[in-house]
């Protein structure tokens, strides 16, 4: 395992490399783990490294952003979709709806299988690399908790997570689809290069690859999604984290474009009082 330079922080604070880190509550007592997934399934990437699995084995619970259930992905598959008689073309110009139905055939979804969807939904299909297993790294973790019998919990519910998608106007639910049918070419030179900064524990790199990502023709746009996709659930799950690292023994794992800059969970505990070492 190599070891992480003292540069992992910053001289402003920022957090700049790491995925796995310790944190301390201020009082004393046990540490917990705070680990930054990605959300993919590329083989190169979801498997849990061996220093981190070490901490996952001593922690006594497992905290997710959502608890991946069949609840919870009832629910996301449900609120996809219109339930009031509205269709995709309903709310689509012409040209962005056949760009549409063209880019999800492509992924092996016919027409007739997404009329019903609402644009915040395609947008997400076509912005996420396509899955192979659907065993991403958040779902290899939580399948280890369970086979342990370790208690797992989640720091927001579906619920929340689906509010930043459905409180989008239906002009914005456009906008951001017309972007994401306009960077379908770039799309896998982008993963690529987030596997490649996540492979070598860039926080800081990931943090511009995700910036530049989330960039739109409309920055207000871009700057509005970002902060209900990013900031606010950072200060939602750092509020919901605090009585947890109290407590001490969890690992807890977030998508890593949550720990770094100046809102992200790492700033925001070491803002608290709690240590915030660097292990991976």
């Amino acid at each position: 395992i190599l070891a992480l330079p003292l540069s992992a922080m910053a001289e402003d604070g920022v957090f700049e490399r790491g995925l796995l880190f310790r944190i301390q509550p201020p009082g004393g007592g046990p540490p917990s783990h705070l680990f930054g997934t990605i959300h993919s399934d590329d083989p190169r990437v979801a498997h849990v490294p061996a220093l981190v699995q070490r901490w996952f084995n001593r922690s006594r619970a497992l905290a997710l952003e959502v608890v991946p259930n069949a609840r919870a992905t009832t629910a996301f598959a449900a609120a996809m979709t219109f339930d009031d008689g509205r269709t995709l073309s309903d709310l689509l110009p012409a040209d962005v709806y056949q760009a549409s139905i063209r880019a999800l055939a492509a992924r092996g979804l016919p027409e007739p299988a997404v009329r019903s969807f609402k644009p915040w939904a395609v947008t997400t299909l076509l912005s996420m690399p396509e899955s192979e297993t659907g065993r991403s790294l958040d779902m290899v973790l939580y399948r280890k908790a369970l086979a342990a019998g370790m208690p797992v919990v989640g720091l927001e519910t579906m619920q929340e997570q689906l509010a930043v998608f459905e409180g989008l106007s239906a002009a914005d639910q456009v906008a951001l689809l017309r972007e994401a049918l306009t960077s379908l070419p770039s799309m896998p030179a982008m993963f690529e290069s987030l596997i490649e900064a996540y492979q070598r524990r860039d926080l800081a790199g990931l943090m511009e690859l995700g910036g530049r990502y989330s960039d739109s023709a409309d920055p207000a746009l871009a700057e509005r999604f970002r902060d209900a996709l990013i900031h606010a659930r950072n200060a939602r799950m750092a509020q919901r984290v605090t009585p947890m690292l109290a407590d001490g023994g969890y690992f807890i794992a977030v998508g890593a474009l949550h720990l770094p800059g100046p809102g992200g969970l790492l700033n925001r505990l070491a803002a608290e009082g709690f240590g915030v070492e660097p292990l991976y």
